[in-house]
């Protein structure tokens, strides 16, 4: 486990399991539908997690930002980040919608049309930044550190795909999560073994998250 240093399993820790205990936490405080203004202060507080983690890698970790993908972008970032946003929007549901629409599950179609009464520029806000954090928190940092853990890209890829997915079901239920964010979750991490462009990932995975909550 060279590489690995003390601040590394309780980072590790947080970027997965902190966003859906943060979730759990709002709904059970705030409940289902807290007010824009308490959302966007509770996504503030999400925000927090992967800047949190990016100071840990540089300051505690002591190892380079490039450690967890985050590197000068170039042409590369953004023609295979778009790539990917339009195999996100326009390949992936024909996957997923199928699966999503056997679900008969209130919630999801609750929560896009609680999301859709915010004003359109807390709706921008939160889908530009979510894609760039949860890239950081499930790409990034999760996949580089398991691999240093468990010696195997492929294993880390796979384990940060599941819980990525499984981090969704507090607030879109457990059924969705793996017929609609797993097959997102998977893809992500292939792109990412590709890569290695942790930008490029959250370009693909704001895009996608403006195109479909962010526009008027």
């Amino acid at each position: 486990m060279a590489g690995v240093s003390r601040a590394t399993i309780p980072t590790l820790l947080v970027a997965l399991a902190g966003p859906p205990l943060l979730v759990l936490a709002s709904r059970r405080l705030f409940g289902p539908a807290p007010p824009v203004a308490t959302e966007l202060w509770l996504h503030l507080l999400f925000c927090a997690i992967p800047v949190s983690v990016i100071l840990v890698v540089r300051y505690l970790e002591r190892l380079p930002l490039t450690s967890i993908g985050l590197r000068r972008p170039d042409w590369r970032t953004v023609v295979s980040g778009l790539a990917v946003a339009a195999v996100v929007l326009g390949v992936l549901p024909l996957v997923t919608d199928p699966l999503v629409a056997r679900l008969h599950d209130g919630r999801v179609e609750a929560g896009m049309q609680l999301i859709a009464r915010w004003p359109p520029w807390s709706r921008l806000f939160v889908a530009v930044t979510s894609g760039f954090a949860e890239e950081t928190l499930y790409r990034g940092y999760a996949i580089e550190r398991l691999a240093m853990l468990t010696g195997r890209r492929w294993l880390a890829a796979t384990l940060a795909a599941v819980v990525f997915a499984i981090a969704h079901a507090p607030a879109w239920g457990l059924g969705f999560a793996l017929v609609a964010d797993l097959p997102f979750s998977v893809l992500m991490s292939l792109f990412y073994l590709w890569r290695r462009d942790l930008l490029a990932n959250g370009l693909a995975h704001s895009t996608g998250l403006v195109i479909m909550i962010g526009l008027p």
